[in-house]
Parts: C-alpha cells; sequence; structure tokens
C-alpha cells in the first residue's frame, strides 16, 4: 500500500507518514485480549480499555479524531450502531432493569464507536504497527498458556488463584488471559489471517510468520474449541481464494520443517493429542456429527428456548440483560443475533446486521484495488460472524478490536485508491490537452 497525499477533506486528523504509532495505543492493542487484566470481575473495564482512552486523549488533545472513521460509510455505522441500543433502550424501559441498558449501552459504545475512532484512518505503517501489537499479543499469552499447559501439575482452583479466572478451565482447557477458552479460540482463529497477510505483503520474514503459527494454532488446539477451530479453517480457505494467495517455495520449505521438528519432538516427548480436544473437536470431525462438539447440545436448548421467547417479545425485547434473568437456565443465549432479538426486538437486531453489513461492504470497497486487503477483512469479518453465533453479547474489546483492525486495511486501500483515480484522472485530461 502507498502512501497518497491526504486529501483536503483527511486534513483536520490526518497522519504524518513518518509519525510513529504512540505507545499507548500499541500497548493497548496489545492487551486487549488480556480480560482477567482488571480490578473486578464484575466490572468490564481492562488495563487495555484504560489505555485506550490515554490514546483517545491523545487524539483529542492534537485535534485528529477523525470523525468518519468508516468514511462515507460510517452514516450507516453509526445507524445501525443507533438502531441496535435503541431497540435496548425501548425494551429497557418497557422491562424491570432500565438502568441495566446504561450499562450495556456503555460497553457497546465503548466497543463499536470510541474504538474505530482510535484505530481507522491511521497511516499504513501505523496500521501495520497495530497489527503486529495485535499478534504479539495474542502471541505471547498463548505461548506462556501453552508453557503453563504442559507444565502446570495443580488442581483447577491453583490455577485460578495464580493465574486467574477459567486459565484452564476445569476441563483443561486453554482460555489464557482471556478467562474463557471459547474466547481464546475465537480470537486465536482470527489472528491467523493477520500472519497470513504480514507474510503476503512480505512485512514479516517466513520463519517469524512460522513461529507465530505454530503457537497460535497450538493454542486452538488446546482451547478446545469446535467453532474456533472451524472458523480457523474456514478463514484460511476465505484469504486464500480471496486473495489469491500462494505460499512460495521457501515458505513451503520452512512450513515443513518446521512441522517435521513438532513432530519429531511431539513423537519424543511421548506426547499425544490433548484427550479434551479429541472429544470436543476430534470425534465430531472423524464421525461427521455436529452434535458431538463441545457443548453443542446444551446450547441448542438455549436457542430452542430463545426463539420461544422472541415469538412473544417480536418488536419490543425484554431489555438490556435481561434474557439470563427470565431463562429457565439462567444464562444468555450464546447467539448474538437471537439475544439482541430476544432482549431488544426486530430493532436491535436489525442494527446489528446494518454494521456487519458495514464491515463486509468496507471488504469489498477494497477488492478492485489490493485483493489482499479485501482478503484479510473479509476472513476476519467472517470469523467474527461465525463466533457471533456461539456467543452472547459482544462488547469486549477482544472482539472489536480484530475486527476494527482487518477493516482499517481496507479503509486504507479504498482511501489510496481514490487518490490513484484522481491522479490519473488528470493525467488523462493533461494527455487529452496536450
Amino acid at each position: 500500500m502507498n502512501m497518497a497525499r491526504p486529501s483536503p477533506q483527511m486534513a483536520p486528523f490526518s497522519f504524518e507518514a513518518t509519525e510513529r504509532l504512540p505507545y499507548s495505543a500499541a500497548a493497548a492493542i496489545f492487551l486487549s485480549s488480556y480480560l482477567t487484566w482488571r480490578p473486578s470481575q464484575d466490572l468490564m473495564f481492562t488495563l487495555s480499555d484504560a489505555l485506550f482512552l490515554l490514546a483517545l486523549a491523545r487524539l483529542i488533545y492534537r485535534g485528529r479524531v477523525p470523525l468518519e472513521p468508516f468514511r462515507f460509510l460510517t452514516a450507516f455505522w453509526l445507524t445501525g450502531f443507533a438502531t441496535l441500543i435503541g431497540g435496548l433502550l425501548i425494551g429497557s424501559i418497557a422491562g424491570p432493569a432500565p438502568s441495566r441498558w446504561l450499562a450495556v449501552s456503555g460497553q457497546y459504545l465503548f466497543a463499536w464507536v470510541v474504538l474505530p475512532m482510535i484505530l481507522l484512518r491511521r497511516t499504513p505503517a501505523q496500521t501495520t504497527a497495530m497489527i503486529k501489537a495485535f499478534i504479539w499479543g495474542v502471541f505471547a499469552m498463548n505461548l506462556f498458556g501453552v508453557i503453563v499447559y504442559f507444565t502446570f501439575l495443580g488442581t483447577f482452583e491453583d490455577a485460578r488463584a495464580l493465574f486467574g479466572q477459567d486459565f484452564l478451565s476445569g476441563g483443561r482447557r486453554l482460555g489464557a488471559f482471556t478467562g474463557d477458552a471459547n474466547w481464546n479460540g475465537a480470537v486465536l482463529a482470527m489472528a491467523v489471517p493477520f500472519v497470513i497477510f504480514l507474510r503476503a505483503k512480505a512485512l514479516v520474514g517466513n520463519a517469524l510468520a512460522v513461529a507465530w503459527l505454530c503457537v497460535i494454532l497450538l493454542g486452538i488446539m488446546l482451547s478446545a474449541s469446535f467453532t474456533a477451530f472451524t472458523s480457523a479453517v474456514a478463514a484460511i480457505a476465505i484469504f486464500v481464494l480471496v486473495g489469491a494467495v500462494r505460499p512460495s517455495p521457501r515458505m513451503m520449505l520452512v512450513s515443513a520443517s518446521a512441522l517435521v521438528c513438532s513432530a519429531t519432538l511431539f513423537v519424543e516427548l511421548g506426547l499425544s493429542l490433548p484427550r479434551t480436544f479429541v472429544e470436543r473437536v476430534g470425534n465430531a470431525i472423524h464421525n461427521g456429527d455436529i452434535s458431538e462438539a463441545g457443548t453443542f447440545e446444551g446450547r441448542m436448548l438455549l436457542m430452542r428456548e430463545a426463539w420461544g421467547v422472541v415469538e412473544h417479545h417480536l418488536l419490543v425485547g425484554l431489555g438490556a440483560d435481561q434474557y439470563r434473568v427470565i431463562s429457565a437456565y439462567q444464562a444468555p443465549v450464546h447467539n448474538m443475533f437471537l439475544l439482541l432479538w430476544a432482549e431488544g426486538g426486530l430493532l436491535s437486531l436489525l442494527g446489528w446486521i446494518v454494521m456487519l453489513a458495514v464491515l463486509f461492504a468496507t471488504a469489498a470497497k477494497a477488492f478492485s484495488a489490493d485483493r489482499i486487503a479485501t482478503a484479510l477483512t473479509l476472513s476476519v469479518a467472517s470469523t467474527f460472524v461465525i463466533a457471533s453465533m456461539a456467543s452472547p453479547h459482544m462488547y469486549a474489546r477482544l472482539w472489536a478490536v480484530p475486527v476494527l483492525l482487518a477493516v482499517a486495511v481496507s479503509v486504507q486501500v479504498a482511501i489510496d485508491d481514490r487518490q490513484r483515480r484522481r491522479w490519473r484522472g488528470f493525467l488523462s485530461m493533461a494527455r487529452t490537452a496536450v
């Protein structure tokens, strides 16, 4: 991607091509998946959030807050967001606990309105630095997690006391510092396309890319999440097909060498595939029966219950965070679409669909200029949508950061492409005049 001269419309919040990414923003992105690093588990405000606010304050002080982070699609994004929280507001006013709307809408506001102003519309060099910070963050977290997984001999309670909530679950699944094995697997699945993107753009070497992928893929296996495993496979397939990416002979040689060394070490140490991974993922793939995948049956029970709730709350929902209160299972349905429909009515569901449509529209806009950028945005967005079908409210920053970073690449490419088309138009006019 070539850095084009900013247009007058970008001037108030454009960045100098040589300006480095602030340490506060880099650290915030690095720690965005470390959800257990917060003063209270009852409050979703982490160390990463504090650093993001510091980065935002810096932007405000320097007058560089992009008020249109998605460019011309910003109006659609904000309309979708307003519709989403508006539906939750209507349901909350009609429900028993309207005060919960303030907490839930505040979290959505931070994740999907504030963060885009911090992460989008930066220079290619800064965007690359942010992507690297994200990958290093999940890499470091899971490298530490892998070491703990294979060396820690204590009980589940011992692991929780030392490392935090569900670092290692009771079924010995790796949640690391996300505090949830499914969430850890999902964020790792979203990290895979970023590694491929950096290598395809020759922004990192073969050895570093393979090292990242080894730890990331091992982390996905130790998380024993069927959704994460299938998401990672889908993300790789989408990236390769859309981006027309073909590994170089050197990359294939390095990857094969790493695979052989890993397999040899695996055999020499007498290791085998983790039992939890085999039970939750391996058996479902081997037998072709999705009902054997993880907690599929339990989630299906919640989804059937949610359909019953939706039938009675088609337009006006239960209100923010109220599904778990009325549920016979005392838990929110693990499906973002059904949960928003149940709690915010049809209005919230439509708002969420509009926001997802903006993600894919940014990818499509960049296709003519950079297929690899489109491949990144599509693969990460698709992984995010798959995860949303197995997750409750998705305002945690571990969801927003990778999605917005992938969008940032396509937005930047679209800006550069607009400038190139403008200059080509000027040159064509000049040749015609001559």
